[in-house]
């Protein structure tokens, strides 16, 4: 929490007051004996005092054991519980990322008054004007792929690898192969830490 606080107020004074700064904060890691609700409940509080303009709540992590909301079956929003009990101990504007898969999602969350904000991930991956549709009163919903007997962070691979298309405007209308798309990824971030190795890697060993 120090070093969140002191990065905070480092940044604040490079930018000036009148720069938005967000922090995107974790209810939890997921992660057994990892930082949880308590903890983060402690950190919104500090972030209160801080000149941070905006607390983005989500959660996760993708070091090994930690269990994934978004790869999980629930419907969402994951984390509007918590940002419940983070209204009451800051009045920072609050945004929640998550879960959200549809519009009457979005407006509930904020209808309750738990949250100010509704950050949108992988309905964005889906249709990325869905913001634009929904300003225009349209009832467009995204069409969440289903995946049968998904492995561990295989879900988080293929909208990985959906968002490179996107990006490079690529994407089909057609849902690409999970397994292909898995692949994929697991070949792009083997490049990547080759590149890293290359870059860094003897520095890094010598440090140990």
């Amino acid at each position: 929490m120090r070093l969140l606080l002191e990065t905070v107020e480092a940044i604040r004074a490079a930018v000036g007051p009148k720069f938005p700064v967000a922090v995107k904060l974790n209810s939890s890691d997921q992660l057994e004996g990892g930082f949880g609700g308590e903890d983060a409940l402690e950190v919104v509080a500090a972030l209160d005092r801080s000149s941070v303009d905006l607390i983005d709540i989500s959660g996760g992590t993708y070091f090994p054991g930690a269990k994934s909301a978004s790869d999980g079956a629930g419907r969402g929003p994951y984390f509007l519980e918590f940002a419940k009990r983070a209204r009451a101990v800051t009045t920072k504007p609050l945004m929640l990322t998550g879960g959200f898969k549809t519009r009457a999602q979005a407006e509930d969350a904020m209808v309750s008054g738990a949250v100010d904000i509704v950050g949108l991930a992988r309905a964005l991956v889906l249709e990325p004007s869905l913001p634009e549709f929904w300003k225009a009163g349209q009832k467009t919903e995204p069409v969440f792929p289903r995946f049968s007997d998904a492995p561990d962070g295989g879900i988080t691979a293929w909208y990985t690898m959906r968002l490179t298309e996107v990006g490079t405007d690529t994407e089909t209308p057609v849902f690409s192969d999970l397994g292909q798309a898995i692949q994929d990824y697991e070949a792009r971030d083997k490049m990547r830490t080759e590149v890293w190795l290359r870059h860094f890697g003897h520095e890094a060993m010598g440090q140990i």
